[in-house]
């Protein structure tokens, strides 16, 4: 019976595998997902004001981050479709964070401004999408990726490291050659251990596609 089903499931799969995807091959596509993770992470200093501050030392001063700003990720993909189910491709990732640090006193009072730290990481990853409906109007999808990630600011500073991109389900919508999609995933990358800047990162997305 085993060896029965398992001849029944490569029957099956085969096919699905090997049949020429109908129609155009080739897509190039390009979107915006949102940045929930790092607005969580990488935020403004607590305020520091206290309670009686005329009784900390007239030399006290506090170094404080703050007005961060976020570009969201910014993506573009292109895939080549081997089967009606299998497509490989490549894709690039940006995101930025830039925030201001600078000296505060007892009264929260600005001393000294630093200059503004504009930070920004780039993933480049190798993709594999499956599709599992494929209508005239809609398809549906899931995917994966793996690849690098850099990282780097206007402070001069440089860091490599790994990135991991999972796209639990995506949709796309639209009849010739162009359209739109929606996926809801997690991207992640990490140099170490100790320096994480995505986790669970770009879990919404939405952009648009050409197909020829």
């Amino acid at each position: 019976m085993r060896k029965l089903l398992a001849f029944l499931l490569l029957c099956v799969a085969v096919p699905a595998f090997a049949t020429q995807p109908p129609g155009e091959k080739h897509t190039f596509r390009f979107g915006w997902g949102d940045m929930l993770f790092e607005t969580l992470v990488f935020h403004a200093n607590p305020r520091g004001t206290y309670p009686s501050p005329e009784s900390l030392p007239p030399s006290f001063s506090r170094m404080e981050k703050y007005d961060f700003g976020y570009t969201g990720h910014f993506y573009a993909e292109y895939l080549r479709r081997l089967t009606r189910v299998v497509s490989v491709g490549i894709q690039a990732d940006a995101e930025g964070i830039f925030w201001k640090e600078g000296n505060f006193d007892r009264y929260h009072n600005l001393i000294k401004a630093e200059v503004p730290v504009h930070n920004w990481d780039i993933v480049l990853m190798p993709t594999v999408r499956f599709t599992y409906l494929d209508r005239p109007m809609v398809r549906l999808y899931s995917g994966l990726g793996a690849g690098a990630l850099f990282t780097f600011d206007n402070q001069k500073q440089f860091k490599a490291g790994i990135a991991l991109n999972l796209n639990w389900i995506g949709v796309e919508v639209g009849k010739g050659h162009w359209g739109g999609n929606a996926e809801l995933g997690m991207l992640n990358s990490m140099t170490d251990i100790f320096h994480i800047f995505q986790a669970g990162s770009r879990l919404l997305s939405f952009g648009a596609y050409y197909r020829w």
